[in-house]
């Protein structure tokens, strides 16, 4: 009669951490991308119900953190970069015009950071295989369901034409960010054919939807992801220079707009000589900024010029001046920089959704909005949970070995 070998009992903490991650991680990336398609409001209510859940999953979870290991991860130069950052952000509280508008926005993103930036330290140290398949099914769902809503709704009249009110483009843009480590957790499979079939469905959802400025950010993606493979950490390098200078030297177009002939300018250089006209005028203001939140209530009180750029490059230099610009260069480069050492076959996806959402940012306007901040939060926990995956590309197999058997991973 063969030997029955009878299943180890687990740990009860270990067991309900396993069932809140993977309640949290299906609440984050299936649910909070599906909801947003027909209501606006619901991912500001699901994003911190998921994190609470990861962080108390992580709490229960024998393997999870301990205080050591999350402060030499707050000393690494990306997470000083991040807290000057945000330091200089709240600082710059102290002289913008607007008073307490400003500062309740500055709460609410700093308190997103903050959930997500626990979560992401808290996490297990490995995502299991089952989780992070979550990944690309929330992904894939959201994608049909998205076209699906688009095609029905393009005979029901114009949809709005104000971003902020627009749930199906809002929805195009956050997908446009999730595709990319959904790539990546099919890639850590192998499974490069459902990696393609997802690609293509997404895409198709972002074009119905009509998201602003998501085929050329895609594209961009497109471009860093075919330059990453084989040399990721070339490429990472590459990018993190290209992204610093663009942030850097992002004044220099509209100050030469400005100077050789405004005049003659076609429409669609129109906010860039703006631009060039605002610096003109600000002189000292240039190194210090305007204050956080000073474009952005700038341009909706009429303060400023109608045709204001809405990218967060003039954002960032009109409310943080020099120093807050070189605060976003390295933290955005230092993104670049680690992920393009990270595994060779994860790290030209996640590259590419580096890249998209930059460009997304570049081209405005969403980066002004704090549902941006909060999809991009939700981003981050996928790359955290991607980047944590497990190696394993096959299920496990029993190998008979006498009246035993013998587990073998391939």
């Amino acid at each position: 009669m063969p030997n029955v070998s009878r299943r180890t009992i687990d740990d009860p903490a270990a067991e309900a951490a396993r069932l809140l991650a993977r309640l949290s991680i299906m609440l984050l990336f299936i649910i909070s991308q599906l909801a947003p398609i027909l209501t606006r409001q619901t991912i500001y209510i699901l994003l911190p119900i998921g994190a609470a859940l990861l962080l108390l999953s992580a709490s229960l979870a024998p393997e999870s953190r301990r205080l050591r290991e999350i402060a030499v991860l707050a000393l690494t130069p990306t997470a000083l970069a991040a807290f000057f950052f945000v330091g200089w952000t709240g600082l710059s509280l102290a002289w913008t015009p607007f008073g307490a508008g400003p500062a309740e926005r500055y709460a609410k993103s700093a308190a997103t950071l903050a959930l997500v930036a626990a979560a992401c330290a808290l996490l297990p140290a490995r995502t299991k295989t089952s989780n992070l398949n979550l990944l690309p099914i929330g992904t894939g769902a959201a994608a049909a369901a998205l076209a699906a809503v688009a095609l029905l709704s393009a005979n029901g009249g114009d949809p709005p034409l104000d971003l902020d009110s627009n749930a199906l483009q809002r929805a195009g843009l956050g997908l446009a960010l999730a595709i990319w480590p959904a790539l990546g957790a099919l890639a850590l499979r192998g499974r490069w054919v459902s990696a393609a079939l997802l690609a293509l469905v997404s895409v198709a959802a972002c074009l119905l939807a009509r998201a602003p400025n998501a085929l050329p950010a895609l594209m961009v993606g497109a471009l860093a992801l075919a330059l990453s493979f084989g040399k990721a950490r070339r490429a990472g390098s590459l990018l993190a220079i290209l992204s610093a200078a663009l942030i850097l030297l992002a004044p220099l177009a509209p100050i030469l707009v400005h100077l050789v002939a405004p005049e003659r300018l076609p429409a669609f250089a129109a906010p860039l000589e703006t631009w060039g006209r605002i610096i003109a005028n600000d002189g000292p203001r240039l190194l210090i900024g305007h204050g956080f939140g000073a474009a952005v209530f700038g341009v909706a009180g009429h303060y400023l010029y109608p045709d204001t750029p809405r990218s967060l490059l003039f954002q960032v230099w009109f409310d943080l001046g020099v120093l807050g610009a070189l605060g976003l260069a390295a933290v955005v480069a230092r993104a670049f920089y680690v992920i393009g050492r990270t595994r060779p076959v994860l790290a030209p996806f996640l590259l590419g959704g580096l890249a998209t959402g930059l460009t997304i940012c570049v081209l405005g306007p969403a980066a002004e909005q704090l549902w941006w901040l909060t999809l991009a939060g939700l981003n981050a926990i996928a790359y955290a949970l991607v980047l944590k995956g497990q190696f394993r590309t096959r299920r496990p197999r029993l190998e008979p070995n006498g009246g035993m058997g013998r587990l073998v991973v391939r």
